[in-house]
């Protein structure tokens, strides 16, 4: 990572954790000409896996915090495998919230992914994105994310 990058994510007061290696038989980056696919990841804080039903025993605030450290952990992977300072933009986001059958607000989940994104990329720069509800994650996590992105040329 540049001087720049590492700049700009100490004003937003933000630090990567460490880059998460794949957790079975999948590549977690995957570079295709100007295309960076990242597999779905999901968030750690202090080391451990953000546990938990949004909507259930955690709040919708919680669940975007928990958005936001899976953001931080797809960025660290994308700094490992191209440098974040080869990253245009991020093309593609799909959320998935573990979330009770009644639950409405996955968007506004979804939200703490794509601020975080808007804030090192630019509003002009927002990627398309799903947000879907699902019943289970692996390792109970909250929030999974995939994501595409396009490297600068």
């Amino acid at each position: 990572m540049n001087d720049q990058w590492k700049n700009r994510l100490a004003e937003l007061s933000l630090q990567l954790p460490e880059p998460l290696a794949a957790l079975g038989s999948y590549s977690v980056v995957t570079i295709d000409d100007d295309r960076v696919y990242v597999s779905g990841l999901g968030p750690f804080e202090n080391g451990k896996p953000v546990q938990g039903v949004v909507g259930g025993n955690l709040s919708v605030e919680q669940g975007q915090h928990a958005a936001r450290l899976t953001m931080l952990m797809i960025l660290s992977c994308l700094d490992q495998a191209c440098g974040l300072e080869n990253i245009e933009r991020c093309l593609r986001m799909t959320v998935y919230v573990r979330a009770g059958a009644d639950f409405q607000q996955h968007p506004k989940v979804a939200d703490g992914a794509s601020e975080l994104i808007k804030a090192l990329f630019g509003s002009d720069k927002m990627p398309a994105r799903s947000a879907l509800g699902v019943h289970s994650l692996p390792m109970g996590i909250a929030v999974e994310i995939d994501t595409i992105f396009k490297l600068r040329r």
